[in-house]
């Protein structure tokens, strides 16, 4: 049986990426969405892409950093469908770099997306997920989960939505609202191609990953399965998880030396 056939699903960050491919994945379900991002042509070729799947779908212009526009969203989904089952926020932005030499304009910005970005639709959505006792679902990161050299304010935008979200999921509960997040490592989507730097301006050249970077659909892949079995997390690679169990058991001693390592920090020779 397809749970999805019919369901109403809004996605933020749907114009590509991760939410694109999840509103993709969707629509061959039979799921109705609500597609929201800043690009109007971008939505619009989704939201195409979506009805030859199968499914139906229309494109909501919308800033996540503006709580107004996150309320329209909101609003114009129930609008059009009666309903609403599923709000995924997959709108982010990535910075990579010393977090002493950033620019503090450039941090606040990836908050205000990343942070702010999930919690005004979540705030907006909240009631019409209790009606439907539908599902309120988020894309962290592992950089979410153990800080990471040079992702400081990213991985902080990350940590504030996964706690965020725990709370959530205990205060939903008895609503019969399922609360849950995806917590991937590196993705290949275009915002691998558009890491800010300390400067806030995209890198000419990404810097490379340190780490594989998973397909797309991968990640898809753990976001129907989170959806489906109403998890409240999930991540990317799975076999994540005993490493960070180990390293929490050893003090966190063992993370520090290995991720030191693989993004080059050297501490200073005495």
């Amino acid at each position: 049986m397809n749970i999805f056939q019919g369901k109403v699903a809004l996605i933020t960050g749907a114009s590509s990426g991760i939410g694109r491919a999840t509103a993709l994945r969707l629509a061959s379900f039979g799921a109705r969405l609500g597609l929201a991002a800043r690009t109007t042509e971008k939505l619009q070729a989704v939201a195409n892409e979506a009805a030859a799947k199968g499914g139906e779908a229309f494109a909501i212009p919308t800033d996540v950093t503006d709580r107004e526009q996150c309320r329209r969203a909101v609003e114009a989904t129930v609008e059009r469908f009666g309903r609403l089952d599923i709000l995924l926020c997959c709108a982010g932005v990535s910075m990579r770099g010393p977090f002493a030499d950033s620019d503090l304009d450039a941090l606040e910005r990836v908050m205000r997306v990343n942070f702010f970005g999930t919690l005004y639709p979540a705030y907006c959505a909240i009631p019409h997920l209790k009606k439907t006792e539908g599902s309120l679902a988020a894309i962290t990161s592992l950089s979410g989960k153990r800080g990471t050299p040079f992702y400081a304010i990213y991985g902080a935008s990350k940590f504030a939505v996964q706690g965020l979200f725990a709370s959530l999921r205990l205060e939903l509960a008895p609503a019969g609202v399922h609360v849950g997040v995806v917590a991937p490592g590196f993705v290949d989507t275009p915002l691998r191609e558009n890491v800010l730097g300390p400067d806030g301006r995209p890198y000419e050249t990404p810097p490379p990953p340190p780490f594989r970077v998973w397909p797309v659909e991968k990640c898809v892949d753990r976001i129907i399965e989170l959806l489906v079995k109403r998890k409240a997390e999930l991540l990317l690679p799975w076999f994540v998880r005993p490493f960070l169990a180990l390293d929490e058991a050893v003090g966190g001693w063992l993370g520090d030396r290995y991720l030191a390592r693989k993004f080059g920090c050297r501490k200073k020779q005495e």
